[in-house]
């Protein structure tokens, strides 16, 4: 165990190659990694720290292919997955670590966890490159008190985590000024049987506008939410759940809404793959009550109805690209024509060299909004979007395409002027 546990602390540390200032100094001959990022990489502090490889900027110059996804963790840090893909000469000599951060790590922390874990695992491809000779391993022992793996022994918290925010802004001009207060209050503790989160927000905004005719129009919006989830694996693949909650809108016409649904949960692969791909199936059936501030144009003040929701959600990271999607319709069960279903999709693929193309859509058509009011919204109202208007649709699209093309070698670091004031 204590091999196992040095083997962790171990980090990678180059003798000097070339100067920091010159990171093109690296023999051409050097290992060519590819960085394919998803999730908070600092690039230029990477490509200060590792300067024994030559950093690729295309997938197709490169002898190694590093991807890096990310989750969340029950602690409120981040599991990291390193998946190093072989190319060329390195083809079908993949590798693959996993570790994680915590959430009182600071970003100064985080990067440096990733850059010694890339080192680590890049040691095994570098061993057979002209750079061999050159390389070194060394170890920090554990600092007393601590366990092997540099964690504490007992968690006197018991795995739970918890998060306590509070915001304000206040912005003014001649004519117009506003203001807004949020905060809100997270309880979580995960386990790999058990995921228990409950949180509390909720904020409250004013703004003020001097027309000009010399009228001042003033608007009030407030939102208040609370949830609560619990969750039961049931092994590789299946989940029970129950996600309660209620909350309580000016916007949305609700002096409170409440919400009971149990649900259950299929992933057609292991839940250990979701870093990298997760095929979902969730169904959920809710007891919702509501009372609303004004009347709806259903003549309600008051209401309980039964729902239910069906979910089918797909992502997908690979060295090709990442894509998603989710396909969700949901129905009230005393009358399956008030309903909506909501899609919505994206992808980022890499079609040649130095060509990426980027979409983003959703589509929602919508048969149940039960909360509007029947008196309708004045002009101010709707300017000022202090009612939720009717629709039967709500929908978007984004298309983007990027190419990048010159030089193979990405290693320098220039960040002057990176801060300059003026943007045209």
């Amino acid at each position: 165990m204590r091999l196992a546990a040095a083997a962790l602390a171990l980090g990678l540390v180059a003798l000097p190659v070339a100067a920091q200032d010159e990171p093109l100094a690296v023999p051409a001959a050097a290992l060519r990694v590819f960085l394919d990022c998803h999730g908070p990489c600092d690039f230029d502090y990477l490509r200060r720290e590792i300067t024994y490889v030559n950093w690729a900027r295309d997938r197709q110059d490169a002898d190694l292919h590093l991807l890096l996804t990310t989750q969340s963790t029950g602690g409120g840090g981040q599991q990291y997955t390193l998946k190093f893909i072989g190319l060329r000469g390195f083809d079908r000599t993949d590798d693959e670590l996993v570790f994680a951060s915590r959430q009182s790590d600071s970003v100064d922390e985080i990067r440096a966890l990733i850059a010694r874990r890339i080192g680590l695992g890049l040691a095994r491809y570098l061993a057979r490159g002209p750079l061999a000779g050159r390389l070194r391993l060394s170890f920090t022992p554990p600092e007393e008190g601590q366990s092997p793996l540099g964690q504490p022994e007992h968690d006197p918290w018991n795995l739970w985590v918890f998060r306590v925010s509070a915001n304000g802004e206040y912005s003014s001009e001649s004519q117009q000024s506003s203001a807004r207060i949020a905060g809100s209050f997270r309880a979580r503790r995960i386990t790999e049987q058990w995921k228990l989160s409950a949180e509390v927000e909720g904020n409250r905004s004013t703004s003020r506008f001097t027309l000009d005719s010399g009228e001042v129009v003033h608007s009030k919006r407030s939102e208040y939410v609370g949830s609560l989830l619990v969750v039961r694996s049931l092994g590789e693949h299946w989940s029970l759940g129950l996600n309660t909650g209620a909350r309580r809108s000016s916007r949305d016409n609700y002096d409170l809404e409440a919400r009971f649904a149990p649900g259950l949960e299929f992933d057609v692969f292991p839940y250990k793959e979701s870093s990298r791909r997760q095929f979902v199936f969730v169904y959920e059936i809710a007891l919702i009550h509501a009372r609303y501030a004004e009347e709806t144009i259903f003549s309600k003040l008051r209401e309980t109805r039964v729902g239910q929701a069906l979910t089918a959600a797909v992502e997908a990271v690979q060295p090709w690209g990442t894509v998603e999607a989710r396909l969700n319709g949901s129905s009230y069960l005393d009358r399956w024509s008030q309903n909506r279903v909501n899609l919505q999709a994206g992808m980022g693929i890499r079609v040649v060299r130095g060509l990426d193309l980027s979409l983003h859509a959703y589509y929602s058509r919508i048969r149940d909004q039960l909360s509007l009011a029947k008196a309708g919204a004045s002009d101010d109202e709707v300017l000022l979007q202090l009612k939720q208007l009717k629709t039967s649709y709500s929908a978007g699209v984004f298309v983007g395409l990027n190419y990048t093309f010159g030089s193979k070698f990405n290693n320098v670091v220039n960040p002057r002027f990176d801060s300059a004031l003026f943007d045209f």
